[in-house]
């Protein structure tokens, strides 16, 4: 028998990824900034994952990712 249902449409991955982060708060914007900038810093952490963290860091805005209250 046939399959008569649709073809689900395809997402436009980084369409929806930049969606995603639309709705994040500073605070959640700056919280994973930090996170990735303390990766940078552990020796433990291998070099991928650094090189992961500074593309991360990138996107989220560089150095205006890190949320302060008094910057309003």
């Amino acid at each position: 028998m046939p399959d008569l249902r649709p073809n689900p449409t395809q997402r436009d991955i980084p369409k929806d990824a930049a969606q995603e982060g639309a709705n994040q708060a500073p605070e959640e914007i700056s919280n994973k900034a930090r996170g990735h900038k303390a990766n940078l810093s552990n020796p433990n952490t291998s070099e991928a994952s650094k090189e992961n963290s500074k593309e991360a860091l990138k996107d989220l805005g560089g150095e205006s990712a890190f949320y302060s209250k008094d910057s309003k």
